[in-house]
């Protein structure tokens, strides 16, 4: 019965744990899928990098999220950098239907264009 109880209480710790390294932008949109309007997505997450449209005309919004790896003097030093990309899908109606994360390690380059290799790009 202990080793039940600390086998329980190890997977409730690594759990609690896990949720520490997720994104607050994920965390949002994970709860948002689904009934978020724009206007939510837009008062919680600011105004996104780029809009554009599906060929079937529903609005698809990009958001970049860049950081500061530990050590760096800024967020573009040669110690790196980490940018991460969500790409946003709504219907006609404005709901929050798919989103996708990607990230990124930049590491040294100064001043990259891109946040992450091969992320989105209008007509795609």
């Amino acid at each position: 019965m202990h080793s039940l109880r600390v086998g329980l209480a190890g997977l409730v710790l690594l759990g609690a744990g896990c949720t520490l390294f997720v994104a607050k932008e994920s965390l949002y949109l994970e709860s948002a899928q689904g009934r978020a309007t724009q206007d939510e997505v837009r008062k919680e997450l600011g105004e996104p990098r780029l809009k554009a449209d599906t060929p079937a005309g529903a609005p698809i919004w990009v958001y970049e999220v860049r950081h500061a790896e530990a050590g760096s003097q800024n967020s573009w030093s040669s110690f790196g950098s980490w940018c991460d990309e969500y790409v946003l899908t709504f219907d006609r109606q404005g709901i929050l239907r798919r989103w996708t994360h990607r990230s990124e390690k930049h590491g040294g380059e100064r001043m990259p264009t891109y946040c992450v290799t091969d992320g989105f790009k209008p007509g795609s």
